[in-house]
């Protein structure tokens, strides 16, 4: 056996290794300080404000509920096991889920021939006309600066900080994402994550999948979307109120109310009928979505635009800190872009149409 001889670090080195050691203790303790701020900002940490034990732990228990566990592989029959099994699975099934969606042309157009409303020719000449410093100063004030930015990591805030200094620099560059085909692939990746529909998820069917996208990749949106709000109230039907400008739920329960009311009252015969789409959002084809935007007589120039926002668009879905690869988004309207509500509302609004001229309307 050999034995060596540990000769004693000079007083000096000691203390430099001392201090070195210290360093890297204070190092991972203010990143972890750091990370639990950015964590709490929005909740019940104040400016300035020193994080506490309590705040990191809550911290703490906040990340264990939103670490996604095992879960249920159909492919194999199993759960998974591995964080890397886990994202696999759940690209897996994304992948399949927005994947083109069989469609009967047929059935596309009896409803492109629903008979909606279209569009008048001043309102088209409005939906064409250049971009202006207004729209896009409504678009950056509008959007919550605590939302979660995409990909690239960029907030709202430093659009709405940089305004006033870089007002024509940012309505140069919102002009040309505006004009069509000018988005990149890269403008058009989204972040999927997953947020539990029930409390003791298994599958990946208890996740409802939020889509986080580029700030500006959303402006544009935003833009496009308070374009088509103005011109809503010349399209839809009286007995719409999803997605319509100053309409709520509570609206639509009272006129449901009235009709109850009114036929109990002439004691006459009344239909109510109540349709619950699942994953609608999810399950909306792109060949009927730019069919119905053609009926409702939009440009080619304006459809072209929003088609150039879906084409090519990809995915990638994050999971317990870990990202999947990209896969295509071939079908949907994004739970998360804040043109998705206004387009689910004008392909929605054919089916109401069609039902009220079948049973009539309240």
């Amino acid at each position: 056996m050999n034995y060596y001889r540990v000769h004693p670090l000079p007083h000096g080195n000691k203390i430099a290794a001392v201090n070195h050691i210290k360093a890297k203790i204070v190092q991972l303790y203010s990143a972890r300080l750091a990370r639990g701020n950015i964590e709490l900002q929005y909740l019940d940490v104040l400016e300035k404000e020193r994080t506490t034990v309590y705040q990191m732990i809550k911290g703490r228990r906040r990340r264990v509920q939103r670490t996604i566990t095992p879960v249920h592989d159909p492919a194999s029959g199993v759960p998974t096991t591995t964080t890397r099994s886990v994202v696999i699975a759940f690209s897996t099934f994304l992948r399949h889920k927005y994947s083109p969606l069989l469609v009967d042309e047929e059935s596309i157009r009896h409803m492109v021939q629903a008979g909606v409303s279209r569009l008048s020719a001043e309102w088209r000449d409005a939906h064409d006309r250049r971009l202006t410093s207004d729209e896009l100063t409504a678009a950056f004030t509008k959007e919550d600066t605590k939302k979660a930015p995409g990909r690239d990591r960029i907030g709202l805030s430093l659009f709405q900080a940089t305004w006033d200094a870089l007002k024509f620099d940012w309505l140069d560059l919102f002009s040309e994402m505006f004009a069509p085909g000018n988005l990149t692939e890269q403008q058009k990746r989204g972040v999927v994550v997953c947020i539990p529909k029930t409390t003791r998820p298994n599958q990946q069917f208890d996740y409802r999948p939020i889509t986080l996208l580029n700030t500006d990749y959303k402006i544009l949106a935003r833009i496009v979307a308070n374009r088509i709000r103005l011109a809503l109230e010349d399209l839809l039907h009286p007995s719409q109120f999803c997605g319509r400008p100053g309409k709520t739920i509570f609206e639509a329960i009272a006129s449901v109310r009235e009709a109850i009311a009114l036929a109990e009252v002439k004691r006459g015969p009344l239909c109510i009928l109540t349709l619950d789409f699942k994953e609608a959002f999810d399950r909306m084809s792109h060949t009927y979505l730019f069919a119905i935007l053609h009926s409702y007589g939009f440009s080619d120039s304006f459809v072209e635009r929003i088609r150039h926002m879906y084409e090519n668009a990809t995915s990638m879905v994050q999971v317990n800190g870990y990202m999947s690869a990209p896969f295509p988004i071939q079908c949907s309207v994004r739970q998360g872009c804040p043109l998705s509500m206004t387009l689910f509302t004008l392909c929605i609004n054919p089916l109401i149409v069609f039902t009220s001229n079948d049973f009539g309307a309240f």
